[in-house]
């Protein structure tokens, strides 16, 4: 005996449906999808974060050469201080040429820790006995942001140097 069933199958019936499985418009739906599929989505957030992180390993290698840039100004800075055994006009003027030539850095100031000669010599401000240590610290501001400058994070900047006065005061 041969019976019939009746003919409920569509055309598609047997055949995988494309969209079985997949999540609707629903963007946490999109988001938590574990499916092998790429959109648009996943693939606009990937590249943002790709520009967002080489935007930050750029501006982390500008900090580096500013760091650098401080770091030679701290040694021009003692080898003035110690052929001139201290401070004076020349120490400011070399000081203020060389931090307009770093660009990366801005506020830019010196502190020397040393013992000073009293009475002060003439043309100096701050005279260095022969053989005394000094030392020097050089600060300034660097500014971690990406690509605009959105200023996001401050750093500062920190450069030492030490030497010892060459000039013998009477």
């Amino acid at each position: 005996m041969l019976e019939t069933i009746p003919s409920t199958m569509s055309k598609t019936a047997g055949r995988a449906s494309p969209h079985k499985g997949r999540p609707g418009r629903n963007p946490a739906a999109i988001l938590k999808s574990e499916n092998g599929d790429v959109n648009y989505f996943s693939t606009v957030v990937f590249i943002f974060i790709a520009v967002l992180l080489m935007a930050f390993i750029l501006d982390l290698f500008s900090i580096i050469s500013t760091k650098q840039e401080l770091d030679h100004c701290a040694d021009q800075m003692v080898k003035q201080i110690q052929l001139s055994g201290g401070i004076n006009g020349e120490t400011d003027q070399l000081f203020h040429f060389l931090c307009s030539q770093i660009e990366g850095a801005e506020n830019i100031s010196y502190s020397i820790d040393a013992s000073y000669k009293s009475p002060t010599p003439s043309g100096m401000s701050r005279a260095i006995q022969l053989g005394t240590p000094f030392y020097i610290t050089i600060t300034g501001r660097a500014k971690l942001g990406g690509f605009w400058n959105f200023n996001l994070v401050n750093i500062t900047v920190v450069s030492r140097g030490a030497g010892v006065s060459e000039h013998y005061w009477k």
